[in-house]
């Protein structure tokens, strides 16, 4: 495996909504650099039951990007990781949900990168490499 990149939610939704700068990163990067945590894969699930009308329509795109990819799953060590970092951010005043803290948990033990539009909140993490595939930025 040459796992690089871990995308959140965020960058997931944006894929499928078609936003251009992640288009053309997900287009220019290996299918084996990326990975979702099942963290991320709860999340689209989720999404989808609210809105089986738009599952309809985006199952064939999902379903493919999700099978070209790694799917990580959440492990002991991941969530030893999470709970360092929740009670580190708690404790200095900063709360952080309890996904985007699983999901950086497991980019900081698999050493990824975490792709993300949201990095208010985890710019926050010590250690931890994001980039904002929007902007292109990395």
């Amino acid at each position: 495996m040459n796992l690089l990149y871990l995308l959140d939610t965020c960058t997931v939704s944006d894929f499928v909504k078609g936003e251009a700068g992640v288009l053309m990163r997900i287009r220019q990067t290996a299918p084996d650099q990326i990975a979702i945590s099942t963290v991320t894969r709860m999340e689209i699930e989720y999404g989808l039951l609210l809105n089986p009308q738009r599952a309809a329509k985006l199952a064939p795109l999902l379903d493919a990007f999700l099978a070209a990819i790694t799917i990580l799953p959440f492990e002991d060590a991941d969530a030893k990781a999470a709970a360092a970092i929740r009670a580190a951010l708690r404790q200095s005043g900063q709360p952080i949900g309890p996904y985007d803290c699983q999901i950086a948990g497991c980019a900081l033990v698999h050493g990824l990168s975490v792709v993300t539009s949201n990095t208010r909140e985890f710019q926050r993490i010590g250690g931890l490499r994001l980039e904002d595939w929007r902007t292109n930025a990395g």
